[in-house]
């Protein structure tokens, strides 16, 4: 790397590390005022509820800094770029014999950097906090190991899995609720216990809740196990019909297992890659399978979907014709702002549609071609 691109590049970085700082800065002054009153619920010694809150905005400006990514790296490369023109640093590059193109890459490396690097954030951190993205101020603060249940819905079974708290340590369900969909409801349409817990599969067992104390009639616990008669699955299996169950027992198969049920729907934004490929093939989210597909493929391309904004706004500094430096900014924004905003237009009309593809290809069809034909006036520029 030549003396120029250490330049370049080292500039870039610190200022891409200033606006990243700045961003969160404002984010937990906002968030705090808005918020105070709840962290004061919890009622914790002084010294335990600041570092409660250092560490709950810590794991949420993660949350924060994801959903403004690529618009955070094109702020600072064109900070940086903008900041050198006005130093009259460009034109002194220029005179050198240092191509507009040329300029860029060590921008757009860093950027690449800077994306893996947020990369093992998305999908080694987040996954790991899922549960606590999820608590609220004061529940956080708390550390409280009983959290709400988020109710959620198997599509393959169609029962919906339900209860009154969750012991996080223990993975256990307490007063779990089972809410039963018609070709299972000979025996009522609601199955209730004192807990659950869920196992994974073992053996001929299939994964789901084993729920203890479970509120069945004489019938029902001595009759065979439940059958959905449209997949043909057995669902919920009874002591009569499974001799691995006690009296009191009944198991129910399903894939929703305790992290679903703490983190409601934030499993779908912040999961890992791996896991969201597995729900979009698991036949209990077949009914989010469009959904689920297009947010495992988007997090593959991510780097891409980082980097292609700095190629739709850069150009713009450097190819302006009115030399107007805060025009060039206006329109490289915007231009990446209509980027960034195809990508959900394009991910709603792709769940419309059952096309993963459409919700993923769409945006890069239309903007690659764009950013490339810039990309080449840049480099055909005259210095």
């Amino acid at each position: 790397m030549k003396i120029v691109d250490r330049y370049v590049f080292w500039k870039f970085f610190r200022i891409f590390v200033l606006c990243y700082v700045s961003l969160v800065g404002v984010y937990v002054v906002f968030d705090l005022f808005t918020n105070f009153d709840d962290f004061l619920k919890a009622k914790a010694p002084p010294v335990r509820l600041i570092t409660s809150i250092a560490e709950y905005y810590f794991v949420n400006s993660f949350v924060f800094i994801d959903m403004i990514f690529p618009l955070l790296t094109l702020l600072a490369a064109m900070a940086a770029t903008s900041m050198m023109a006005r130093q009259n640093e460009i034109i002194a590059l220029l005179a050198t014999g240092v191509s507009p193109g040329r300029m860029i890459l060590p921008i757009l490396a860093g950027a690449f950097l800077v994306s893996l690097s947020f990369t093992a954030v998305r999908e080694e951190f987040l996954p790991r906090r899922l549960v606590e993205i999820n608590l609220s101020p004061t529940d956080f603060v708390n550390r409280s190991d009983v959290v709400e249940v988020a109710s959620a819905f198997d599509g393959w079974t169609r029962v919906t899995i339900d209860g009154e708290s969750l012991v996080r340590s223990e993975g256990k369900v307490l007063e779990p609720k089972i809410l039963l969909g018609r070709n299972l409801n000979r025996y009522g349409n609601r199955l209730v216990a004192k807990s659950g817990v869920y196992l994974d599969a073992d053996g001929e067992r299939p994964a789901g809740w084993l729920l203890s104390g479970a509120k069945l009639s004489d019938e029902a616990r001595q009759g065979p196990s439940w059958v959905d008669e449209a997949s043909g699955r057995t669902v919920v299996y009874t002591p009569g019909g499974a001799d691995w169950l006690e009296p009191d027992q009944a198991f129910v198969a399903t894939s929703i297992d305790a992290k679903r049920l703490a983190a409601g729907d934030r499993w779908r934004l912040y999961d890992s890659t791996s896991a969201l490929n597995a729900a979009a093939n698991d036949p209990t989210f077949a009914r989010d399978a469009t959904e689920l597909a297009i947010r495992a493929h988007s997090r593959t391309l991510r780097p891409l979907t980082d980097l292609l904004p700095l190629c739709l706004g850069l150009p713009f500094v450097f190819l302006r014709s009115d030399r107007n430096i805060f025009a060039a900014l206006g329109y490289g924004c915007g231009l990446a702002g209509a980027y960034v905003a195809s990508q959900y237009v394009a991910a709603y009309f792709g769940e419309k549609l059952g096309s993963a593809s459409v919700g993923v290809w769409a945006p890069f069809f239309v903007f690659i071609p764009l950013a490339a034909n810039m990309l080449g006036e840049l480099t055909k520029k005259e210095v």
